[in-house]
């Protein structure tokens, strides 16, 4: 006997697709708890992904992280719940905290899709990265007084080399850039030792830890 389950709607940010989805059910709850017993952090994190694409019917690892993260919520939300307590260990102090969390509280941030960086030799037209951790990773073409050079029909190792012949300046213009496009973040403020303390949340790894206490 099997019960039919929901089906919800939600609009990925980025992508502006509109994914229909199932929830999780206690069978994924403990195969993403297996793996990330049995293994790393990251182990749990690569299982939900597995099978957000098998409800969601959509790649991934075709997403910029951004539109990930909103499938994290949205997945976290209408399985679980939206408010929840989640339990860390202070990388300062090693204290085990325990604090809530209200997912409404977590918005998109960014005003656009798209960014562009001119200096007096190159334009670099920016969207949002595949990983914040590498700015870079958001480059969609580099122009120069000579050619248009178009990163989706590059090689990963012609990007790898294009990237790292960039002036530094014009790499911390592609980071400051990043800043206003479509992303996710969130901070924990927390106290630990009697001391205010922080933690920013930024990649999917990071929201599915603190999203899937399991």
């Amino acid at each position: 006997m099997k019960i039919d389950l929901p089906i919800y709607t939600t609009k990925l940010p980025v992508s502006g697709k509109t994914v229909e989805f199932t929830p999780l059910v206690v069978r994924d709850e403990k195969n993403i708890a297996a793996a990330k017993e049995t293994g790393k952090n990251v182990d749990g994190y690569n299982t939900l992904i597995r099978i957000i694409e098998e409800k969601a019917n959509v790649k991934v690892s075709k997403l910029t992280e951004t539109d990930t993260i909103h499938l994290l919520l949205e997945f976290r939300k209408k399985s679980v719940g939206e408010k929840f307590k989640t339990v860390f260990i202070c990388p300062h102090s090693n204290e085990k905290i325990t604090l809530d969390v209200d997912c409404g509280d977590i918005t998109l941030k960014g005003k656009s899709k798209k960014s562009q960086i001119k200096t007096d030799d190159l334009i670099i037209n920016m969207g949002i990265p595949k990983r914040f951790e590498d700015p870079t990773s958001g480059i969609l073409s580099i122009e120069t007084i000579d050619e248009k050079i178009d990163f989706d029909v590059v090689s990963t190792e012609e990007k790898s080399d294009l990237v790292e012949n960039l002036p530094i300046s014009v790499k911390n213009d592609i980071t400051s850039a990043i800043e206003n496009l479509y992303h996710y973040n969130y901070t924990l403020k927390y106290t630990s030792t009697d001391v205010q303390k922080t933690m920013r949340l930024s990649s999917a790894e990071d929201f599915f830890t603190l999203l899937f206490v399991m």
